[in-house]
Order: C-alpha cells, then structure tokens, then sequence
C-alpha cells in the first residue's frame, strides 16, 4: 500500500485496522467526554486482545479461553465491551459476536455504546463497509451488511439465532450476586453449557472473561479448576503487596511504586476503597484475591510449635481429643470429613493433627478409628450412626452441640482464643491449616469448603471455652 496516494482518512483507518490500542485513542471521546488516561495497562491488554481477534480473523484454531482479573475504574469495560466489538468489525466485519454481563441493563448499556461508535460520523467515514442493517437495529441485538452480528445478554438468559466467532463476558456476577451459591452456580453453568452452545466453532470461538475476583467459586474459580483447560490469565492487583502480585509475575516491572494505575488507583483512593468496601470487598476487587491474604475472619494468629517438641508434650494434654464435622460422601464436589486433634495444657491449646477426605460411611469409620479418641462429634443426623458405631465398637465418643449461630457466628466466638495467642498447632501442619486449596481457613467465608474450618471452631470451644457444650 502506497501511503503517499491514501487520504488522510485512509491512512487513519489502516492505523485503526492494524492497532486496537490506536482504535481506541481515535474514538475514545465519541462516547467518553473525559480526558483520558491512558496507563501501561491499557495498550498491554489492548495488544493480547488484538493478538486473539486476528487470530479469530484467520479462523484459526483458539489457543485458550481469556481471564482478565483487574480492579474497578481501569477501563476495562470500555476496552473489552465497547470498543473490541467495534473495532472487530473494522478488522472483519463478517464476525459474530457474543456479550453479556450480570445484569440485562448494563449488556445493554456495553452494546448501545458499541453501536454509537460505529454510527458515528467518524466511524462511518472511516470504515464505509461497516453498515447496520436497518431491518436488525437493536438496542442488544443487531446485524451489519456483511451478516456480522453483535448480541448482547445476561447470565442465565437465553441466547438464540447466533453462533459466536467471539464471546465476551464482563462481570457475570456483582458483589451482592457473588455472596450466593445459587447465584454462583447459575452463573458457572451459563458459562460452561450455554455459552459453549451459542459458538460457530468449538475449536476455534474463543471465550474472554473480564471481571473481579469475587469468591473462590466464582466464574474466574470454576474456569481455573478445570484441569486441562487452555486459559491465559491476566491477574492485575491495584497494588502489590504481600500475597498480591501480578499474573504473569513479570507484569510487576510496569507497576509504579507497586501501583496499577498511580493516577486512577493513587494509594488514596486505594485507601479510601478498602474503608468502603472492608477487607473481603477489597480483596476480591481491588487485591483480585477471593479473601484478604491476610486472612478475614482467621488471620495468621496460630502459634507454629516444632513437631519435636509437640510429640513431647503430648502425653501431658488434658480434653485430649479429635472434633469432627462429618459428611457421608466420596464426591469432593461435596462436603468433606474433616477433624482436628487437640488438648489443653496450661490454659492453652495445642493442635496435633488435622485433615479431611470425602468418604462413604464405612470408609468413614474405619477413618475415624485411626484418630485419637474420645471423638466429638456434632449432634446432627450425619453424626448420630457415626457415634453409636464407634461406641458399638468399644470406641469413646460423644455428640456435642457447639455454642454459636451460623458458620460466621461460630468462627467469631473462636478466634478471640487464638487471636490472644493461646493457640498452638503442629509447625509442619500450620500452613496446610492457612492455606489447602481445598479447605484453607483464610479464604473463609469467601469458599464453599469450609469444614475444617467447622471443626476447628468446634475444637476450641470444647478445649478453651468457658461454656462447656452440652455432651450427650
């Protein structure tokens, strides 16, 4: 192309069709009035998204599915649901395309700002191919002259009469939504068997998510337990700190004294964010963490005591014992079996062993066996048989009703004990306790497997309370 016969337009164009990042510059202001900023973050993901829409112009087969975590008031609705669709039609304008969001208002927002651009004077001018159908000029569901096609939705709607070249996803859950496992779980499975009924190609549509990190079992979390999945994880903190760092690490060399964005996301504002939101809000929003790294509710409060000098004083505990929460299942997508071993001695406690596994009932009891008795076992229907068997079997245990409400309420009752240093746990097993994928206690409440978590509380109560639970 010889640029010396090409208009001014046509040069401007062809800049816009080889750079998304230059696309957006062009036409920020036909739907933004502020002056933007634009932060290193900006052209980095425009340039991975560009990278994806060629490809999906060649139809080439998809590399992985797409993971953006990255805080609120970064432009990442802007760049991923406004202006992507419209600069995708610039590049090929024969592509269909999916995009959805938590909420049906705010699809619906993302896609009419997506047509402004590409009715406005300037878009027109520049790339005359891209045309609307007047017969197809939805506010969420409209069609070009080439048979491209933008469809905007919401999770759990249905999607009809379009197979996708590219779906886009932005926040599929809000904080409030996050904090449900219904509303989780209808999230997971749009985005596992509805999205992945509405492509041209399984092969070939790619899949990108854009959103914060809510809950361990949010959409980012269902998408990263799948193993063999081919994903590409962007993971942008609003600051590093210990525990939150960037994905991929190398990433952090573009942070400003650990800063995202030092302007949009200043350590004031950052501040300002964590009192109004608490620390899980913040965590999840800003840290891009489903909980604090520190810890929520149970923070890095336990005492490591060597494994040595524990086995040692062992045979001094007093209340030595094993607490349990039971549940009568092999599948781990359930609820687990989890105990915790301790005693007291000299008014503190001493944790000995933990552990849970996702057994039947026999293999249940003969799991149980193996641990220090008398077992507690909570007073409830799952625990009941396993109490009369162990007894049965010349093995001491009792039921138990620990004190406090809700998982919450108990939690809240037992950390003032371990907060005020009286807590000690076997070193080798301390950060198993903080942090197992499966039942880490710092991640609490934000995840669905909290039974360890039920029966150290359990624990403390019956070692260091000062209301006994009621023994049957």
């Amino acid at each position: 192309m010889d640029l010396l016969t090409l208009t001014d337009d046509e040069i401007t164009a062809e800049l816009c069709r080889k750079s998304f990042f230059e696309f957006v510059k062009e036409f920020w202001d036909v739907i933004i009035p502020e002056t933007p900023v634009y932060n290193w973050h900006i052209p980095f993901l425009c340039d991975q998204l560009q990278e994806t829409v060629f490809r999906v112009k060649q139809r080439l087969p998809k590399l992985y599915d797409e993971i953006i975590n990255i805080p609120p008031g970064t432009t990442k609705s802007t760049i991923v649901t406004v202006m992507l669709p419209a600069w995708a039609w610039a590049v090929d304008p024969t592509l269909r395309i999916v995009t959805g969001s938590y909420s049906a208002s705010l699809a619906t927002d993302h896609a009419i700002k997506s047509r402004d651009i590409i009715k406005s004077e300037k878009y027109r001018r520049l790339f005359p191919e891209v045309e609307i159908k007047r017969d197809q000029d939805n506010k969420t569901h409209y069609k070009n002259t080439s048979n491209g096609e933008r469809y905007a939705t919401s999770v759990g709607g249905t999607i009809t009469g379009i197979h996708a070249h590219i779906i886009l996803i932005d926040d599929p859950l809000n904080p409030k939504q996050a904090a449900s496992e219904a509303e989780r779980l209808t999230a997971n499975e749009w985005m596992d068997v509805t999205l992945s009924s509405r492509k041209v190609n399984k092969e070939m549509t790619p899949t990108i998510l854009v959103m914060q990190r809510l809950h361990e079992e949010d959409c980012t979390g269902n998408w990263l337990s799948k193993q063999g999945k081919a994903l590409r994880h962007f993971k942008l903190p609003g600051k590093i700190s210990s525990g939150v760092e960037p994905i991929p690490a190398e990433l952090a060399k573009h942070y400003v004294d650990g800063n995202l964005d030092p302007v949009r996301l200043s350590d004031k504002a950052l501040n300002d964010a964590r009192i109004d939101l608490g620390s899980y809000g913040y965590a999840g929003q800003y840290d891009q963490n489903p909980a604090p790294a520190d810890g929520g509710i149970w923070k890095r409060w336990f005492i490591p005591i060597p494994d040595k000098e524990l086995d040692e004083l062992i045979p001094k505990l007093k209340q030595y014992g094993t607490d349990w929460d039971l549940a009568y299942t092999d599948k781990d997508t359930n609820s687990a079996s989890a105990y915790v071993t301790s005693g007291e001695y000299e008014k503190n406690m001493y944790i000995t062993d933990i552990g849970f596994d996702w057994l039947e009932f026999p293999q249940l009891i003969d799991y149980m066996k193996k641990r220090k008795a008398p077992h507690h076992i909570e007073a409830k229907a799952s625990g009941k048989s396993a109490k009369q068997t162990l007894v049965n079997q010349g093995i001491s245990a009792k039921e138990v009703n620990p004190l406090g409400g809700d998982k919450e309420a108990k939690a809240n009752m037992a950390t003032p004990y371990v907060e005020r240093g009286s807590v000690y746990v076997r070193a080798s097993l301390l950060e198993f306790l903080y942090t197992c994928d499966k039942q880490g206690i710092l991640k609490f409440p934000n995840n669905n497997n909290d039974d360890l978590q039920d029966a150290l509380c359990q624990a403390i109560q019956r070692v260091l309370g000062k209301k006994k639970m009621f023994v049957i």
